[in-house]
């Protein structure tokens, strides 16, 4: 997963917003709505406010703007279910797989929870953030914050007045050195010194290489459907995202000031293997700014074919002077530890088990005096720990045996000679190649009538 850029608050309300105001890939669309908002007593006794996360993103996403813009730092993650009460934003940062993991399996149980900041913490948050040869700091405050003073690393300081909302903004040009640079942020609740911050200089050059904020990807092996979904910094002109050969690129749209989302569905995608990588290449002014990979999570694959692993072959064979069927073969892939037991169904619906030796090799001989043959075949069944995992159904045939001799030992050669033409006869039709006179040429039957016409004077 891409990790997500050293900004806290950009972090929160990019990667928040990425789930809460997108269409979610794993959201269950029938699920139970819920209210937006609910008050309920916290561990101290006292009441307290919580926001459901799906509600606000599906019908108030201004109030959702609100909470991640101006308190990000004083969100909490509450999911009932799992009994989770943490701080999003360090759940988020340090806890990436497990949030992603909440988010797509307990989508409808999440709320948030704005708690106060400790009496003695008068910075909210503060960023630092480098664009067009500028630092822009940026924080909010608590409501007895009346000036903010920033020192640059050149000792120089700049004065703040926060807005109603207690944030504020300044800027200055970017300091021309190859060291880490940092500024000092000090808050005064009148002429007393209430809080203060280090905060590191990102240089520009890394901040335009650092255009991919956060994505993630899932595949559908049943629908064979892949998504990406992720967020920018604004300015990019496009995204490009390849899995396993195929690619495809989406153009981003705004998500919040300064950051962009970007959505991709891609169907009648093959995966090579249960999971993979996918690439994201994101490009600005028609060149590629940032790239990076993320892992691609498999939903929905289906179960593997226990019986792929075994192969039964062999003959049945039904002997009419015995009644009995012989039945034998060979079953390949056999492994001891699965318990493995190989049983024939006969055709009158009884189950006999055999024993293949240590060949996979078996054979067994069972009576059929009913003659209850009216199947063409004899159907083995394989089972592994108890459950049917392969069955065959082996073609019956019928031994063939030749009739005694009869007539005083006479052949059946000889005795048929005795209904085959002698004398003169027999030797026209030897002659002739076995015709008969009555299978002359009708040419030959039309000259003997032309005679008899004539002798008749006819």
């Amino acid at each position: 997963m891409k990790k997500i850029m050293n900004k806290p608050v950009l972090a929160v309300v990019a990667a928040a917003g990425l789930l809460g105001c997108l269409t979610p890939i794993f959201a269950d669309a029938s699920s139970n709505d819920a209210p937006a908002i609910k008050v309920v007593m916290n561990d101290e006794g006292k009441q307290v406010t919580r926001y459901h996360l799906k509600q606000l993103a599906k019908n108030d996403p201004a109030t959702l703007n609100m909470l991640l813009k101006n308190q990000a730092d004083h969100l909490y993650l509450i999911v009932e279910p799992t009994q989770l009460n943490t701080k999003l934003q360090t759940y988020m940062e340090t806890n990436k797989t497990e949030w992603e993991r909440v988010y797509r399996d307990y989508y409808d149980d999440i709320w948030l929870e704005v708690r106060p900041a400790q009496a003695d913490e008068k910075l909210v948050s503060v960023s630092a953030q480098t664009e067009n040869g500028k630092v822009y700091i940026k924080g909010i405050v608590t409501p007895d914050v009346t000036k903010v003073v920033i020192t640059k690393p050149n000792g120089d300081s700049i004065e703040a007045v926060p807005t109603s909302e207690r944030s504020f903004t300044v800027s200055f040009t970017t300091p021309q050195s190859t060291s880490v640079q940092y500024v000092t942020v000090q808050a005064y609740a009148g002429r007393l010194l209430a809080d203060s911050e280090k905060v590191k200089l990102i240089p520009q050059a890394e901040e335009e290489k650092d255009r991919l904020i956060y994505a993630f990807s899932v595949y559908d092996a049943k629908k064979a459907e892949w998504q990406v979904k992720g967020v920018v910094k604004s300015g990019a002109d496009k995204v490009v995202v390849s899995y396993n050969g195929t690619q495809a690129e989406a153009k981003p749209k705004q998500l919040w000031d300064g950051v962009d989302s970007f959505s991709v569905t891609v169907k009648d995608v093959k995966a090579k293997a249960a999971s993979g990588e996918a690439l994201i290449e994101v490009y600005a002014d028609g060149k590629k700014v940032d790239a990076d990979t993320i892992a691609v999570d498999v939903i929905n694959v289906p179960d593997k074919d226990p019986g792929a692993a075994y192969a039964i072959a062999g003959t049945a064979v039904y002997d009419p002077k015995k009644k009995a069927i012989q039945l034998k073969g060979t079953v390949k892939g056999l492994d001891a530890k699965q318990d493995e037991k190989l049983v024939v169904v006969t055709p009158d619906g009884k189950k006999k088990q055999i024993k293949p030796n240590d060949k996979g090799e078996y054979s067994l001989t069972f009576s059929d005096k009913s003659r209850a043959l009216a199947a063409q075949t004899v159907r083995l069944e394989l089972y592994a720990k108890g459950k049917l995992v392969k069955q065959a159904d082996i073609a019956l045939h019928t031994k063939i045996t030749h009739a005694p001799k009869k007539d005083g030992g006479r052949d059946n050669k000889e005795k048929d000679s005795h209904n085959q033409p002698h004398g003169k006869a027999y030797g026209y039709w030897k002659k002739h190649e076995g015709k008969w006179e009555g299978d002359r040429d009708d040419d030959r039957d039309d000259d003997d009538d032309e005679d008899r016409v004539k002798r008749s004077g006819k």
